[in-house]
């Protein structure tokens, strides 16, 4: 079983519009799905074929039609319930651009926190790889997610950890370490205080091995979009470069990616396969209009051209 973590779960409301007019009434039909990091990783695993549990926290009105949502995707859902109203995320597609807003959630008490820190530890003792992604809410510090890692690496599950800022600066200082990260270009580069492009994947990786944050971490995928992506896992340099395709809804790709690795992880696969997978529903997911969807049928197409070289 892969344990999906959402911290900050969401109402996910995509509206489609042909022109966004400005200072007008724009009616729209809107999609909503169970949103969240966590929720688009479990969303696109299911697909995959693997058995599921999603958990974190909800609450509320929102909370109840998240797990109605959730119900309807034939997504397993185990969620310590919290008085505060699960969010909303508005994500408004125009004219080939993409524009989202986004609520900053419910405040979470220390019982809340407590409660949900127990039931976590129940899950994972059931798991073969665990997924934590996104944002913590308010109420949080922001190294908890240290202790979720360091509860993982006590009970043997493989951890990806896909997060950023604060989260990620406190669980790259801590002692017990994730099995992968994958911060994107920007942000490794707000990382290490440089401004590596695509084009400087080996300089890249000279950087990453000479900082201490990232020595035991069996991987750091980082992500450069269209470009593709960079891995270092086993003192080994990936670089994977992805096809061009025709891309109709880009959000929730990196979670997809997360799902891939997480698949392929929890199957005991090798590097190569690893990033080719983890790659190819990243691309699926931006062909598909709903967020944390597989276009399954162009799998083998896709999947087959994915290049993955060792540098």
């Amino acid at each position: 079983m892969i344990l999906t973590v959402t911290m900050n779960p969401a109402i996910d409301t995509a509206y489609h519009l042909d022109h966004l007019i400005i200072d007008d009434v724009n009616r729209v039909v809107p999609k909503k799905t169970a949103g969240g990091k966590g929720l688009n990783v479990a969303r696109v695993l299911c697909q995959l074929g693997d058995e599921v549990i999603a958990t974190g926290l909800m609450g509320g009105h929102m909370g109840a039609y998240m797990g109605e949502l959730m119900d309807a995707d034939g997504i397993k859902h185990d969620f310590t319930p919290i008085a505060g109203e699960t969010r909303i995320c508005l994500n408004i597609l125009h004219e080939g651009n993409q524009t989202e807003l986004l609520e900053s959630g419910p405040e979470v008490s220390e019982e809340e926190l407590a409660a949900f820190t127990a039931k976590f530890a129940e899950l994972v003792e059931k798991a073969d790889c665990v997924t934590i992604s996104g944002s913590l809410p308010k109420g949080v510090p922001a190294d908890y997610y240290v202790n979720l890692v360091d509860q993982c690496n006590k009970a043997g599950v493989p951890v990806l950890l896909d997060t950023s800022g604060a989260s990620l600066n406190a669980a790259l200082e801590a002692d017990s370490t994730p099995t992968l990260v994958k911060p994107n270009l920007t942000e490794i580069n707000a990382l290490l205080g440089t401004s590596y492009t695509p084009d400087q994947v080996s300089d890249l990786a000279a950087a990453l091995q000479a900082d201490e944050r990232f020595q035991g971490i069996p991987w750091v995928v980082v992500s450069m979009g269209a470009a593709g992506s960079f891995g270092f896992n086993g003192g080994k340099i990936y670089r994977a470069v992805t096809p061009p395709i025709p891309a109709v809804n880009a959000t929730g790709s990196g979670d997809s990616t997360i799902a891939g690795f997480a698949h392929a992880i929890a199957a005991g696969a090798d590097a190569a396969t690893v990033l080719r997978t983890g790659n190819t529903c990243g691309k699926l997911n931006a062909m598909d209009p709903q967020t944390g969807h597989l276009v399954i049928d162009r799998w083998d197409e896709v999947y087959n051209a994915v290049e993955v070289t060792e540098l």
